[in-house]
């Protein structure tokens, strides 16, 4: 997939193409029918497949207090939309300007004289333009004037609710991680690097692996059973997310012990996979009740991870797609 932040540089784009419009945060499951639309629309077009999304995202722009946690970076929101077989991603930079652009001029200047556009894939509750002009019934009555065709998806979703980024970042705000599969197709994840710690974990006999992150939508402090995986490894863990209480700390970490591990990991990049909660973070009165704790909250994880599968973003796709 061609990653692009200026259209001027596709030399593909003089046989129109396919475009599909969005902030797609989450790559969720209502996404990939999008995606698999737009692909579909681009084959019988026979030309390329374009996702046309904005960076940084427009609430962070416009109304940054209003603006969401994001649930992907921007590497891993390209690995997703890579994994949907789409031939180009113009991830555009988002301005105030951009933001007052009128409806008919971003599909005069953009859509036709840029991108040549010969087929739009849009969801249901998309807007874009001034004062959110373009919608559905606006690009559909452009497209009957300029001779190309649009694609308004409706909601889809297997629990009467539309899937959704909000809807996942509900849940995890909840630590319901164990219900974030069913909207993103995939267990939910972040990366981080290894740094060094306190070495609390270490001194009384478990040892853990504190991660820095830049994955903004983190899940409800607390404790999780997880699969851990890095340079071809693939452990099981628990890890703590949260403000250590028992030991007054006021700054959160991300601390996984990896069960049956016990090699250097400094310095090293680890993906934890979110497979289920086990508890809430707690103060405990001292250590040895920490202790106690902690071996509960091994016995526990071994017991939810012993059958798990880890659904990857290039596993939730079928050969079809």
């Amino acid at each position: 997939m061609l990653v692009v932040e200026n259209l001027n540089s596709v030399e593909s784009l003089q046989q129109g193409t396919a475009v599909a419009l969005g902030n797609f945060d989450g790559v969720h499951l209502g996404h990939r029918d999008i995606f698999r639309t737009l692909v579909l629309r681009a084959r019988e077009l026979e030309v390329p497949s374009l996702v046309y999304t904005f960076e940084p995202h427009p609430l962070k722009v416009l109304t940054p207090k209003r603006a969401p946690l994001l649930l992907n970076t921007s590497d891993e929101k390209v690995r997703l939309i890579a994994a949907s077989n789409i031939d180009i991603l113009a991830r555009i930079p988002f301005s105030a300007d951009l933001a007052s652009c009128e409806a008919e001029d971003f599909v005069q200047d953009i859509l036709i004289r840029q991108l040549r556009v010969r087929a739009i894939v849009v969801g249901y509750d998309f807007a874009f333009g001034r004062n959110r002009k373009g919608t559905g019934t606006f690009l559909r009555a452009q497209g009957e004037r300029y001779g190309f065709s649009v694609d308004v998806l409706q909601p889809v979703g297997d629990d009467g609710r539309p899937y959704s980024s909000s809807r996942v970042r509900e849940l995890l705000a909840a630590g319901q991680v164990e219900d974030v599969p069913a909207q993103l197709g995939r267990h939910y994840t972040l990366a981080g690097e290894v740094v060094a710690g306190e070495k609390r974990g270490r001194k009384i006999g478990f040892p853990t692996a504190n991660i820095v992150t830049q994955k903004e939508q983190i899940p409800k402090p607390g404790v999780y059973a997880v699969v851990v995986r890095f340079e071809g490894h693939e452990c099981r863990g628990v890890v703590n997310l949260g403000h250590r209480p028992t030991f007054g700390h006021k700054k959160p970490t991300i601390e996984v012990h990896l069960l049956d591990f016990k090699d250097d990991l400094y310095g090293k990049e680890l993906r934890l996979y979110f497979v289920a909660r086990i508890r809430e973070e707690k103060k405990f009165p001292d250590v040895v009740a920490l202790i106690d704790a902690i071996k509960n909250d091994i016995e526990v994880g071994r017991k939810l991870l012993q059958d798990v599968k880890i659904i990857q973003y290039h596993e939730y796709l079928t050969k079809d797609d």
